[in-house]
């Protein structure tokens, strides 16, 4: 009797082992969540690819009939559409936006957006860049030579394509069929260390309307020699709202005025009386400005232009 009922101790401890681990077992099974898959990461790389852009201006010498116009649109913003026209054909097409002066980003008030660091921030937020659908569009219209009709964009970049810059052309387009009495000279050339010039003049009844002259970035950093100036990638000294100018008076600055004496005097070489042309000034009491190396670069640039501007007779 004793040895039957340690047997059946024994199997009644057996099978509340059994029952035990077959529950833990159950228990288990329910609540350990099933093993998924990560998400695959998305590379450096890969985001970089998707911002690329070539901002970079035609080399050489452009010119032909000019043709422009500027509306304000959508809460105040400014978009400005260029055409030049040689012989029947579009050479050149350039469309450019001034932030509304009331942006909501005090930093990006009245800043340009083609040039400047608007297009890494808004790359940053919505993963596409303004100028992005603005170059795409402008090369469709000189490679199928039409500004009308649909045009493929970078979705995510599209407002200012469809808002201002193609109803922009369609109110040029009817204007291209006749000769402009305004004429366009550029003059585009590579200066070393990841920089390029770029000189561009309009001309009408043979006086000078404006010259603009900007010093554009490499389109990677790695092409920009100076380490301090890689950020500025993509952008331009006058268009950069971040970018310091060396010689002490903002690039910018320096620059509309050029443009203000060269449209007064119709001399395009004479830099007599403009900023920071010279060593000038105390520090402590008026300020010390160094010469602008641009100054040197842009009249190696307009004097070849204006050899083709002369030789044109485009000017009285």
């Amino acid at each position: 009797m004793v040895f039957r009922s340690k047997m059946f101790k024994l199997l009644v401890l057996a099978g509340l082992v059994f029952n035990l681990t077959a529950c833990g077992t159950a228990e288990k099974q329910t609540t350990e969540a099933p093993v998924s898959t990560p998400a695959p990461e998305i590379s450096a790389e890969a985001e970089q690819a998707e911002l690329e852009w070539d901002i970079q201006p035609p080399l050489g010498i452009v010119k032909g009939d000019y043709y422009s116009i500027e509306e304000r649109f959508r809460q105040g913003h400014l978009g400005i559409l260029e055409i030049v026209k040689q012989d029947d054909k579009l050479v050149y097409i350039e469309f450019n936006e001034m932030t509304r002066p009331n942006y909501y980003e005090r930093y990006f008030q009245n800043v340009p957006k083609r040039l400047s660091e608007y297009n890494f921030s808004m790359g940053d937020k919505k993963g596409a860049a303004w100028v992005q659908s603005v170059v795409a569009v402008e090369k469709q219209m000189i490679e199928e030579q039409r500004v009308t009709g649909e045009f493929d964009t970078i979705s995510g970049a599209s407002n200012s394509v469809n808002q201002s810059m193609i109803p922009l052309a369609e109110k040029l387009a009817p204007l291209l069929d006749q000769p402009s009495a305004k004429k366009y000279y550029s003059i585009a050339e590579k200066l070393g260390g990841g920089l390029t010039g770029f000189v561009q003049v309009v001309i009408e009844n043979g006086k000078i309307t404006s010259v603009r002259y900007d010093e554009i970035f490499a389109n990677t950093p790695e092409e920009i020699e100076d380490p301090a100036l890689k950020a500025f990638y993509r952008q331009s000294k006058y268009e950069s709202v971040e970018y310091q100018e060396p010689s002490r008076i903002g690039f910018n600055i320096q620059m509309d005025a050029l443009n203000a004496k060269v449209v007064e005097t119709q001399d395009l070489l004479d830099l007599n009386g403009l900023p920071s042309t010279d060593e000038s000034g105390d520090y402590a009491s008026s300020g010390f400005t160094i010469r602008n190396t641009a100054w040197d670069n842009y009249l190696k640039l307009a004097g070849t232009l204006l050899e083709e501007i002369k030789k044109d007779g485009a000017l009285n």
